[in-house]
């Protein structure tokens, strides 16, 4: 099963499979359903719930930039953080104890500090415009990627920052049921552009592979316009 363009039009597969669509430099998993996504990444979370994929020595060097592009910051979000570590310590991170929260889509969010059940693909209408920063390494689990960033451009303030690690592990072939979008970090930073050029602009993308060799992470930067 393929479609002409499955991150425009991603869709749910008829047949009742799950499919793996190809595209140029990326991968998309197309489920028969959402419960079926859902059950996916909920079982995901459940298993997974004690592991901590980001060391905290990125999200310092993540809040650094923040700080140092936006100064003072109130508010941020980062998604699909599931056992709440990366918000805790971006509120560490950055002065003036800001309020970070997370979400998760599996409802052991409840049992996570300041972390809110949520589908990060969905828009909050309480966030609108409201966050100085959104972050995630989990954009990859996203089925519908562009509806995903959208959702969270559309809870930054003006001025406020997208970031996005790319790492190995987001690349195309390393995409599964799991974590159902791969795509190179090129390919990935000309998409946010044609998609979102005109409500943000892209910056330079962040080159951590040696500051934090154990991590070796570029982060992907859009900037949200005044």
């Amino acid at each position: 099963m393929t479609s002409n363009d499955p991150l425009r039009q991603p869709g749910f597969a008829s047949d009742g499979e799950i499919h793996r669509l190809q595209g140029d430099g990326f991968s998309l998993f197309q489920y028969p359903d959402y419960d079926t996504y859902r059950a996916i990444q909920q079982e995901g979370n459940r298993r997974k719930i004690d592991w901590q994929f980001v060391p905290q020595s990125h999200i310092a060097l993540c809040a650094g930039f923040v700080e140092r592009t936006l100064g003072q910051v109130r508010f941020g979000i980062c998604h699909g953080t599931r056992s709440g570590a990366e918000q805790r310590w971006f509120a560490e991170a950055l002065p003036g104890q800001p309020r970070v929260i997370g979400t998760e889509i599996s409802d052991t969010a409840k049992d996570i500090p300041d972390t809110v059940q949520w589908d990060f693909h969905d828009t909050n209408p309480d966030w609108h415009e409201r966050a100085d920063f959104v972050y995630s390494n989990s954009w990859d689990h996203a089925f519908e990627p562009l509806r995903a960033f959208a959702s969270w451009l559309d809870s930054l303030r003006p001025g406020g920052l997208l970031l996005l690690d790319h790492t190995e592990g987001h690349i195309a072939r390393k995409a599964n049921q799991l974590d159902a979008f791969g795509i190179k970090r090129g390919r990935l930073q000309r998409l946010l552009r044609a998609e979102f050029g005109e409500i943000a602009d892209p910056m330079e993308a962040l080159d951590f592979t040696q500051a934090n060799p154990d991590y070796p992470a570029h982060v992907v930067v859009m900037r949200k316009r005044s």
